[in-house]
């Protein structure tokens, strides 16, 4: 069972700590901050064990959500997926998951977690069914910035920022979830559509491309009253796997792809239409993968130099990224580039 529950910032402060047991005290955080001061913040395993102690964490939009278990009887996977369903459940009450948000809505994150977890075990994790359980009102916070890095997550909460006035305003996708019967009957009928590709690539030196991938997804957010049947249409010349051969010119092949337990198929194979119940607050609802065909070109050019000195005591990189996308028609928004750190290895 979960003995104590914590979520830190990427410098290592404890912003909520929850005590189910009392079976460690509050110095137990200590142990996992070190490691985050030793490794890094993107290289903590999602499970460790120091001692008597089990950390299993999840990594969302800069903040880590920890949990330490005292006898390890629970299916780590298990409590992957359970954390990241509170990790959810709080950025849908709070608007968005960062460190302002969480301490304007603390009184609130306590009392999620009341409903989430009962004496160290997950009970209800389904963000609908805690609407009537759940009576702190939240904080709205408007300054949506991360503290440190990227993360894919935060496309989301960020992605709004760029379009303009006349589509929807900066901050409409992150508002919290209504709560008390007064704000449901005062909530607006909305929902939230946002489109996110994320492309990896390797480029050799030359400029040739030796791999590229896109990792998509479409995420929505939901503010629509009851539970209507809403449709969302793809192109018709989408293929998952293979491609007919009047089709092979101008088709968009998909090597994967997974669907929200929300998302009925029926309608996909013969149509290429998402037919679901959009559950409240956010998920979501289709991923794909594309692999090697990459059909138009890249949205933006990359160059790489090189150079040292005479005894290459010292080695300069220069990465230079030039955007093709035009500035003055809508193209995709919110762009954003992540450069990985380089692990440097010092030979003898």
């Amino acid at each position: 069972m979960i003995s104590v529950f914590f979520v830190l910032s990427s410098i290592g402060e404890v912003i909520v700590f929850k005590d189910f047991r009392q079976q460690f005290t509050r110095t137990v955080t200590e142990d996992f901050v070190d490691m985050i001061k030793k490794k890094g913040v993107s290289r903590i395993p999602p499970v460790i064990v120091i001692g008597n102690k089990t950390y299993v964490s999840v990594f969302r939009s800069g903040l880590y959500c920890v949990v330490v278990l005292a006898e390890p009887d629970l299916s780590p996977l298990y409590v992957i997926e359970s954390l990241g369903r509170v990790a959810e459940i709080m950025k849908d009450y709070c608007g968005t998951l960062n460190v302002k948000a969480i301490r304007a809505n603390l009184f609130l994150v306590h009392e999620l977690l009341e409903e989430n977890l009962d004496f160290g075990i997950f009970q209800c994790l389904n963000t609908s069914d805690l609407r009537t359980l759940v009576h702190y009102e939240p904080v709205v916070v408007h300054n949506i910035k991360e503290e440190v890095g990227f993360s894919p997550d935060a496309i989301f909460d960020l992605g709004l920022n760029f379009l303009n006035q006349m589509q929807i305003s900066s901050n409409a996708a992150t508002k919290p979830l209504a709560i008390g019967a007064q704000k449901q009957t005062e909530e607006r009928n909305e929902i939230f559509i946002d489109v996110i590709e994320k492309l990896n690539i390797t480029v050799e030196r030359d400029g040739d491309i030796s791999f590229a991938e896109i990792h998509g997804s479409i995420r929505l957010k939901s503010f629509l009253h009851g539970a209507p049947d809403l449709k969302i249409m793809l192109n018709r010349d989408l293929f998952v796997g293979s491609t007919p051969s009047e089709y092979k010119k101008k088709a968009i092949v998909l090597d994967e792809c997974c669907f929200h337990k929300c998302v009925s198929r029926d309608l996909f194979s013969s149509e290429r239409t998402l037919h679901f119940k959009p559950p409240v607050g956010e998920c979501v609802i289709f991923t794909y993968i594309i692999r090697d065909k990459l059909k138009n070109p890249l949205p933006f050019r990359m160059s790489v130099t090189m150079s040292s000195d005479q005894d290459l005591k010292e080695v300069v990189m220069t990465i230079k990224l030039k955007c093709n996308i035009p500035t003055n028609k809508r193209y995709a928004k919110g762009l954003a580039g992540k450069v990985d750190q380089l692990i440097l290895t010092q030979y003898q």
